[in-house]
């Protein structure tokens, strides 16, 4: 038992105690010698019990076989007959106590019936309703209720025999770290917004790899069922838990709880097929964008190696959706939601206190915008290369109407739209140069569509992006399936479908634009640059 804990229930009950043993003495040196006999072996048991329901009536009994024990010694040193020996009421004491802490067992075991049986449980024992009664109040037949109290009264009695220790989440609950999704969130928002607190996570988790009961859930978090039920309610409504034969839930979120070591084994094959790229496919890459200029795009400063930063991501993402199904993730995964949401979420699993940074080979995207009019869109990454916050909700559509308006001339420098500029520096879609004001992104020209938009998933820039060679796709395919079979593991059976999506074939850019640093092959950006870097905005007029 926690110290803290135990210095705290012997502050509470010393008083109690003192007055216990005046009560049994009627004498106040004999008192505190008893008193002091009490507290003493209250702290001891405190420190080392464990799961003991009913504190208060625990303590009593300790109280009241001290005192026992203590009327023994005086009898003995007295010379009396042990087995003659009384102890004034005590054993009437201890015999309460038991019906006090058989009470306190009922009561647990009420609140760990499903909420039907402790609804008829309630009704029939606490407020005496009879079974006509409580059939006409529930809308169900009399043979119905009946039945949910004799499987409440078995539960109940099961129950009581039984010791209901904490399941692991409820001595060491985890947290989710870096909530995201695929697809479109909808009006209530997106997945952080419902997986926001710590039950709910450690909900979804407890149900993650094996399919349980509410009650099931309650005794991995060490709750009561009446906690989780409504939780577990409000997560099936949202899609991050499906009801399952049984009444077992099972969680529909792709949760990553992969252990440091295998982690790092990983990376190291993303090293490997990172490194065969830098060789194989950033040469074609540069090539095939040497003539740049020829180009309707803009690149801030004439920036050759600005651009190239900002290509290999994109280049890396266009691999991945041509070899890639995304739509399994929407068939088989995504839920349409009444907010009119459908995605399917993700999150990594924590284990510490402290808040944990991004890992160094995360990225937040592929992000999308388009903003109304829909004259421009962009196309955008977070990684640890650039300076932007990592959230997507900072990624507004908003901006990019503005810097639209910037680019037509028709953003004036006036006191009223001061707070619009400051967005625009902060976000990195201007920046100060030594002739004033810049776009400080990759823009490039696309025609607007019939409607008078255009979509920044087809711009020209992807068409012109450079394919892998057949011998490349092979490598990847080859250490991607090596990658599949050590991660599947850690992710339960109905999640290795996703997984497989995820990883068939799958190139971590950041690990890929790290070892062209090493190498030289990209040089180091400015802090300006880093800024904007990685945003790549489709418009239909340039800078």
């Amino acid at each position: 038992m926690d110290k803290e804990f135990a210095d705290r229930m012997i502050g509470e009950f010393q008083k109690k105690f003192f007055g216990y043993a005046l009560s049994k003495t009627a004498n106040l040196d004999e008192a505190e010698e008893l008193a002091a006999r009490i507290v003493c072996e209250a702290y001891s048991v405190l420190r080392s019990a464990e799961n003991i329901y009913n504190w208060e009536g625990y303590l009593y009994r300790i109280a009241a076989n001290v005192y026992a024990r203590y009327v023994a010694e005086r009898k003995r040193s007295a010379g009396e007959d042990l087995n003659e020996m009384e102890i004034g009421d005590s054993t009437d004491f201890v015999s309460d106590i038991f019906r006090e802490e058989e009470a306190a067992l009922l009561k647990r075991e009420v609140a760990w019936l499903t909420r039907r049986h402790r609804e008829i449980v309630l009704l029939y024992y606490y407020h005496e309703k009879k079974i006509p009664e409580i059939a006409k109040l529930l809308d169900i037949p009399q043979g119905t209720v009946k039945w949910h109290l004799s499987d409440a009264r078995k539960s109940i009695k099961e129950g009581m025999k039984s010791m209901r220790g904490k399941g692991n989440l409820g001595l060491e609950p985890i947290r989710f770290v870096r909530i995201s999704h695929t697809g479109d969130h909808g009006s209530e928002g997106a997945p952080e917004n419902f997986l926001n607190t710590r039950l709910r996570q450690n909900i979804a988790y407890a149900a993650y790899y094996t399919p349980k009961s509410v009650q099931e859930i309650a005794q991995e978090l060490g709750v009561s069922p009446v906690y989780v039920e409504d939780e577990v309610d409000y997560l099936e409504e949202h899609g991050f838990l499906d009801l399952r034969p049984g009444s077992r839930y099972r969680t529909n979120i792709f949760i990553t709880d992969i252990p440091p070591y295998m982690a790092k084994r990983l990376q190291e094959i993303d090293r490997r097929v990172a490194q065969e790229l830098s060789r194989k496919y950033f040469p074609v890459l540069q090539e095939t964008f040497k003539d740049y200029r020829n180009l309707d795009i803009y690149v801030p400063e004439d920036d050759y190696n600005y651009l190239l930063w900002s290509l290999v991501p994109m280049a890396v993402s266009n691999m991945r959706n041509r070899e890639c199904d995304e739509n399994i993730i929407r068939r088989v995964y995504c839920r349409k939601l009444k907010d009119g949401g459908e995605y399917m979420a993700y999150a990594t699993v924590c284990r510490g206190v402290e808040e944990e940074a991004p890992e160094p080979y995360e990225f937040l995207g592929d992000m999308y915008r388009r903003c109304s009019p829909g004259n421009i869109g962009s196309w955008s990454v977070n990684t640890r290369f650039d300076t932007r916050q990592w959230e997507w909700q900072d990624n507004r559509s908003d901006d990019y109407g503005y810097l639209h308006l910037y680019m037509e001339n028709r953003l004036p420098k006036i006191e009223a739209l001061v707070g619009i500029y400051e967005r625009l520096y902060e976000r990195g879609l201007l920046a100060q140069s030594k002739n004033g004001s810049m776009v400080n992104v990759v823009v490039v020209k696309q025609e607007l569509l019939e409607d008078g938009k255009l979509e920044p998933r087809k711009n020209p820039l992807l068409d012109r992006l450079p394919p892998l060679s057949q011998e490349m796709k092979s490598y990847v395919k080859e250490n991607c399936r090596e990658k599949i079979l050590l991660a599947k593991q850690y992710y339960p059976e109905h999640m290795h479908q996703a997984l497989e999506c995820r990883m068939g074939f799958e190139i971590n850019p950041v690990m890929l634009l790290e070892v062209l640093l090493e190498k030289g092959a990209l040089k180091p950006l400015s802090e300006n640059q880093r800024k904007g870097v990685m945003t790549v905005v489709s418009s239909d007029i340039l800078p």
